[in-house]
């Protein structure tokens, strides 16, 4: 028997490495922005997903990192089950041809596909028809919105949510993830513009509105991840951590003086001290406006007039510039920056 399980060369490159051993390098797919997906292979870690775009970051890596939880492992054990299931299926689907090419040779057939056994009246004619290849089932990844270059390492590569660490070097690199996410709005907002111009008043007003109700959800979120950080890293667990959350935190972090008291108490440290108060009672008064835009279609109501004791008359619509939200986003970015410092510079090497 003459005939290979698997054709060497081809597509694959593949290689006898020894008897009856063979190896092919098999790429992996790549989402049309060309990232390739990643999973971290702890079992504890969530989401665990990411992409990163070869070809950028380190060169000759030996080591990567979970963007979530800094587990660190060889490049290659951060394969998704899919990418696995993938290389599985182009195997056996270059393995059918060799094993066509085992049993014609084994029977004695020939390129002709056919061969004739017997003389006379008694002949046996033998054919071998080929089926069709295995299915190669490629896989389905999933989309990833917020992506981002390591300001460190220079990797491109896209996370789910606010993650910390860098897939490549390892480092914290939390402030650009929040960076990013703010630059986003900011982007939005000089836009507002043009949107009037071709759209009309309302539609552009109504962006920025959505602008100011994001930079509340992003200072809520940055907020959040930093506590459940700071906490995990004092020894909580992450049952106890979010049992905190739920009991103690709720949705106070969207609200400027409450944000305040609950960093205090659950952290020990004093959210605005490097602040001056005006400069927060002005983030409190535009962080308010949040609620009649959500709850009540942007127009004054009592209990928007009750919090900001304001000549405002209820009844008549909020005002929010376009400035307005971006000091906002200014000053929110300087206090998680300084939160940040605070907490995590002796410790950026820490895993969450």
């Amino acid at each position: 028997m003459t005939a290979s399980l698997f054709r060497e060369g081809g597509k694959y490159n593949v290689r006898r490495s020894g008897r009856d051993q063979y190896e092919m390098s098999i790429p992996l797919p790549k989402d049309a922005e060309g990232r390739v997906a990643r999973e971290c292979p702890s079992e504890m870690c969530s989401p665990a997903y990411f992409k990163v775009k070869t070809g950028t970051g380190l060169s000759e890596q030996t080591e990567a990192f979970c963007p979530y939880c800094r587990f660190s492992a060889e490049p290659n054990e951060f394969v998704t089950k899919r990418q696995i299931q993938y290389a599985k299926d182009v195997m056996m689907r270059e393995a059918a041809a060799g094993i066509g090419d085992m049993f014609r040779d084994a029977l004695g057939i020939g390129s002709s596909g056919k061969k004739t056994m017997g003389r006379g009246l008694l002949k046996l004619e033998l054919s071998v028809k080929s089926g069709s290849p295995p299915t190669v089932r490629h896989p389905f990844e999933e989309a990833l919105q917020r992506t981002l270059v390591c300001p460190k390492c220079r990797l491109d590569h896209g996370v789910f949510g606010l993650a910390v660490w860098c897939p490549d070097c390892g480092e914290d690199i939390f402030l650009t993830h929040v960076e990013t996410e703010l630059q986003v709005l900011k982007t939005m907002l000089s836009d507002i513009p043009r949107r009037q111009s071709d759209l009309g008043h309302r539609i552009a007003a109504r962006d920025v509105e959505n602008c100011l109700e994001d930079t509340v959800s992003v200072y809520e979120a940055v907020l959040r991840a930093m506590a459940v950080r700071e906490l995990r890293k004092r020894g909580k667990s992450a049952e106890e951590v979010q049992d905190t959350l739920k009991r103690r935190v709720g949705n106070k972090l969207q609200n400027v003086p409450l944000s305040g008291e609950i960093v205090e108490q659950l952290l020990g440290v004093k959210l605005f001290e490097s602040f001056q108060p005006e400069e927060i009672d002005g983030l409190r008064q535009t962080f308010e406006k949040r609620h009649p835009i959500t709850h009540n279609l942007g127009v004054v109501d009592r209990k928007y007039l009750e919090r900001l004791q304001t000549a405002e008359r209820e009844g008549r619509e909020i005002l929010v510039r376009p400035n307005e939200v971006l000091d906002a986003i200014a000053l929110v970015l300087k206090i998680v920056t300084d939160l940040h410092r605070r907490l995590f510079a002796s410790t950026a090497q820490e895993p969450v």
